[in-house]
């Protein structure tokens, strides 16, 4: 059995690419999906969460330019064997949002 059959996937609220981006992304954070771990393929996912293989990919595409996963080609897309260069990155800055005019 793979952990894609037992972790608590749900289905994601809008926008939907945003919702299996942080479903993967937290399943590796939490060490659920281990370094060098083989993702579910795109259609393997769309099908267990009900939505379009598209936002799977999309999601998969994002891991990929952060960091957090590795492509072989005619293999599938893995977690990346060696995480520290993400999880030892300093978070983004959020940007400061000025209130709009005539608010405190």
């Amino acid at each position: 059995m793979s952990w894609a059959e037992v972790y608590p996937w749900e289905p994601p609220a809008a926008p939907v690419v945003r919702g299996v981006y942080g479903q993967v992304r937290e399943a590796i954070l939490s060490g659920a999906l281990a370094p060098g771990a083989r993702l579910p393929s795109s259609r393997d996912l769309a099908a267990r969460l009900g939505v379009a293989r598209a936002s799977v990919v999309s999601a998969y595409e994002q891991l990929l330019a952060e960091g957090y996963a590795v492509g072989r080609p005619g293999s599938g897309t893995y977690v990346r064997a060696d995480l520290s260069g993400v999880l030892d990155a300093p978070a983004a800055p959020t940007p400061a949002v000025a209130p709009a005019p005539g608010l405190p």
